[in-house]
């Protein structure tokens, strides 16, 4: 029987976005916040699943509970903000809602494959700008890539996912003063650096901010984001928002992660300690080039990434290894985790590394 094709013409060269569960005893692969939701917050969910609760009926689909609740916290007003099924979610309304078929956007490599994918999932080109040779953003490659592709939306994704690097707000302002598109800013690992655009939404027409409740916050397997712009394009946005896109727990579930932050960002100041102490260790490590990180994770070189990634798991670590991506060729980026985790990474490490020097 001859096979008809029903796809889309255009995906059917699209391999589906995977991601597959490596069995491993410490996973440090996804930039997961190694601290359990506390204890305050599950009770206080688990009560109220008990005692009464609406999931009968039908999730507020504004989540206006809980844009009323970061407004609070963030300085802007509910109209500023729209929640997401995790920031992923946010990346494809945005990309639906300002570029179409042919259209291009303009993605950081390297970096985030989400909206390099939704990109494509929406007809329009992703275009990749190239950072630095030690991963750092150029000012002067985005001009070019800008000049020569004449995009519809930006993306910069600050601290960068997977190098840890991050642009200053001040370049990101005089990006956004003259380039006549879209500007997404992905801040999801803000809480481990501190510098954000937010406060500046209102003074550009075309900044888009995106947060997550996945890093930080702690609470990825919820999916939680959360994008702040301007009124006019919030609203715009809200045209291609599907209804009921967040389920009701894991809304009151965000709710009350606001209300006891203060316990989360204990933990952060903990996660960048252990980067820190990570990282002067890893320096220290020969063989291995560690990037500085801004985020929960710390990008690394070695010689041979496959081989490492191999030795690794088979002591049962879970790092990244990006495949055959040419750009990140010999490069694993490690979640940072418990100090007990950070450890038992770098003794690890250390082991793989001095048996490969004996094969």
């Amino acid at each position: 029987m001859v096979r008809k094709e029903y796809l889309r013409e255009d995906l059917r060269k699209i391999n589906a976005y995977q991601v597959y569960q490596q069995p491993c005893t410490l996973k440090l692969d996804a930039n997961e916040n190694p601290y359990p939701i506390p204890l305050e917050i599950r009770a206080q969910l688990a009560s109220e699943l008990l005692n009464g609760n609406n999931y009968h009926l039908y999730p507020d689909t504004d989540a206006n509970g809980l844009r009323d609740a970061l407004a609070n916290q963030l300085k802007v007003n509910r109209e500023n903000i729209i929640i997401g099924n995790g920031s992923d979610e946010l990346i494809r309304i945005v990309t639906f809602a300002f570029a179409g078929p042919g259209d291009k956007i303009l993605c950081p490599s390297p970096g985030f494959d989400m909206p390099s994918f939704y990109a494509r999932l929406t007809g329009a080109i992703p275009v990749e700008y190239p950072l630095s040779s030690n991963f750092q953003y150029s000012m002067s490659k985005i001009e070019l890539a800008v000049m020569e592709h004449k995009p519809k939306v930006l993306y910069i994704c600050t601290p960068n996912n997977p190098t840890g690097s991050i642009m200053p707000v001040t370049d990101i302002a005089y990006i956004a003063r003259w380039f006549d598109g879209i500007v997404v800013v992905d801040e999801a690992y803000y809480e481990f650096y501190g510098e954000s655009m937010i406060d500046k939404i209102n003074q550009y027409p075309n900044l888009v901010v995106l947060r997550t409740f996945s890093k930080a916050m702690g609470m990825a397997g919820l999916r939680i984001g959360y994008l702040i712009s301007n009124k006019y394009l919030v609203d715009e946005i809200y045209k291609v928002k599907h209804p009921y896109n967040v389920n009701s727990f894991s809304q009151r579930a965000a709710e009350l992660m606001l209300e006891h932050k203060n316990i989360q960002m204990e933990r952060v100041q903990e996660i960048i300690q252990a980067r820190e102490w990570l990282y002067q260790a890893l320096e220290g490590l020969r063989g291995v080039e560690p990037y500085p990180s801004h985020a929960n994770f710390i990008l690394i070189k070695v010689k041979d990434g496959l081989a490492v990634y191999k030795g690794l798991l088979e002591k049962g670590i879970l790092v990244k290894h990006f495949g055959d991506n040419p750009v990140l060729k010999n490069h694993l980026r490690i979640t940072i985790g418990r100090m007990k985790d950070n450890k038992l990474i770098l003794h690890s490490l250390a082991e793989v590394l001095t048996d490969m020097e004996e094969w």
